[in-house]
Parts: C-alpha cells; sequence; structure tokens
C-alpha cells in the first residue's frame, strides 16, 4: 500500500510539471533577418500560411525579411530562391501545435518600383506605407483580413474568400477584386474598379473613375462616386444596390429588377415601369450607367 501511494505520489508530481510546463508560453522575439538586394531580382513573392504579414518602410535600399516566433529552430525559418526574376520567400517548416507562434515583417525601400505579391491564408496582411509601383500589386487570402492603404500601381489584384477586405487612398490603372464571402470597404479609390463577390458586402466611397460591381449571390453593394469617367455597370442577385454620383453628370440610365424597387433622384426624366426605368440625364451623355438587380432594390441618387 505505501509502496502505491509513493508511485501514485511521483506520477502526480510528473504530471503536474507536465501540466506546468505546457503552460506557459513563451514570448514571440526576433528569431531570424534576410536581407536581398533589389538589383538581383525584379519582382518579389511572399508566401505564408498563417501569419500576419506587416508590410514596413525599409530605411535602406535593401528588402528585409524579419520572423518572429515563440519558439527558435532553424527549420522554421523562411525559405528564399530566385527564379525567373522573381524573389520567392516561402515559410519553413511549422509545428503541428497550437501553442506555436509567429508573425513576418517584410521591409520595402522607398525606391522600390517593381511587383509584389503577398500571401497569407489565414493572418492579417496590413500595407500603409506608400508604394510606388510601375508592375502589379497582388494580395491573395482565403480567410484572413487585408488591410492596405497608400498604394499606387499599374494594376492591383485581390483574391479572398472569407474575412474582410479594406483600401483607402488606392491609385491604380485597374483594380481587381474577387472574393466568395469577404466584406469588402474602400474608400478614396482612383482607377477603373472591378468587383465580384458571392456572398460578401461591398462599401466603397470617394471613387474616382469608373468600374464594374458584382454580386452574385447574398451580397449588398453601396458605391459612392466623386467622379466619373467611363461607364458603371453593377449586379445584385439578391442584396441592395445603391450607386450615389456627382448630380452634374450626365449620362444615358438603364436600370431594371425582376422582384425589387427602383428609386432615382431623377425619376421625372426617366421612362419608368414595375420592372425598368430608362432615360437620358443632360444633354449629349458619354457615359452610361446599367444597373440590375434580381430581388434587390436599386437606389441611385446624385449628390453635390
Amino acid at each position: 500500500m505505501k509502496r502505491n501511494l509513493i508511485s501514485f505520489a511521483c506520477i502526480s508530481t510528473l504530471l503536474m510539471g507536465i501540466l506546468t510546463g505546457c503552460g506557459e508560453q513563451k514570448a514571440t522575439a526576433l528569431v531570424n533577418t534576410l536581407t536581398f538586394d533589389t538589383e538581383d531580382f525584379g519582382s518579389l513573392r511572399l508566401g505564408y500560411d498563417a501569419e500576419d504579414i506587416h508590410v514596413l518602410e525599409s530605411d535602406n535600399d535593401k528588402v528585409i525579411l524579419k520572423e518572429y516566433m515563440n519558439e527558435d529552430k532553424p527549420s522554421y525559418y523562411a525559405r528564399a530562391s530566385t527564379q525567373s526574376d522573381e524573389l520567392l520567400i516561402t515559410e519553413g517548416d511549422r509545428p503541428n501545435r497550437s501553442s506555436f507562434e509567429s508573425y513576418v515583417e517584410i521591409y520595402i525601400p522607398p525606391n522600390y518600383t517593381d511587383s509584389i505579391s503577398l500571401h497569407s491564408t489565414s493572418g492579417t496582411i496590413h500595407s500603409e506605407i506608400g508604394l510606388n509601383l510601375s508592375g502589379v500589386f497582388d494580395v491573395d487570402t482565403t480567410n484572413g483580413v487585408v488591410k492596405v492603404s497608400n498604394v499606387k500601381a499599374s494594376n492591383i489584384r485581390i483574391t479572398s474568400t472569407n474575412g474582410s477586405l479594406n483600401f483607402e487612398n488606392i491609385d491604380a490603372d485597374r483594380l481587381n477584386i474577387q472574393t466568395t464571402n469577404a466584406e469588402t470597404t474602400m474608400n478614396q479609390i482612383n482607377g477603373i474598379v472591378s468587383y465580384q463577390s458571392k456572398g460578401g458586402n461591398l462599401t466603397a466611397s470617394d471613387l474616382h473613375g469608373s468600374g464594374s460591381f458584382n454580386a452574385s449571390g447574398e451580397g449588398s453593394i453601396a458605391v459612392s462616386f466623386a467622379d466619373v469617367t467611363n461607364d458603371i455597370s453593377a449586379y445584385s442577385k439578391n442584396g441592395t444596390l445603391t450607386v450615389t454620383f456627382p448630380d452634374t453628370l450626365t449620362f444615358k440610365f438603364f436600370a431594371t429588377t425582376k422582384e425589387g424597387s427602383i428609386n432615382t433622384s431623377f425619376s421625372d426624366q426617366l421612362t419608368v415601369t414595375d420592372t425598368t426605368a430608362v432615360g437620358t440625364i443632360g444633354t449629349s451623355p458619354e457615359i452610361a450607367i446599367e444597373l440590375e438587380t434580381r430581388n434587390g432594390d436599386i437606389k441611385v441618387s446624385g449628390k453635390e
């Protein structure tokens, strides 16, 4: 009996030690730094799984990657290679433990103008520094959060499944957004916008340019243009479609719905039926606005 009590006490002590050790969470710290000369590549691609990616400004002419982890093992460090003039940086091995924590910082020189591609499956991609790219700015995520501002590029491509997308102060020849269910907000956007979603909502303000907007599922679309330079088209299957533009704009207008309603601030200038509203606003318009819903309402107004 005494021997059994001693054995039980030893096992209990061992279990307590294991549980106590497991309960100790190591602090996340800088474990790895990689430095790259921008003359050695023409585009940059960064790919991670669950890590948050923070884009920061480099204080020299080098691209610098910093990895922060709460476990320091060389096998976890990033892997870098250059192929076809592209610098590819991907994550190293990862332990199959929920206690593992990590994030990365990528430092971009102010004079860097080539293409940048960022991927994080479920982490946050955050960039607020001023980027002026002659190439493409590409962001891809499955369930992560994307927060991007102060980017000028020839082409910006955003791809996501879920999560949320937030863009501010964007200047691009073309801004292409494809998402399944992400909630998307945009402000101060200059360029041609192409937006496609299945279930997420879009709220966009202070747009300068033109665009096409398509919500093929349950999502609603609300876009407000400060300046319109070309045609605007929008489709929402089941959600509400709200469009605002300068009241000085002249345009050809066509709106149709199957089950929803059509409300405009210029209905007296339109030919209206139960399901359509058609007309010309102003003299010799060069811009066309075409709106369509299946079950959602259409709301259109001008602003000073």
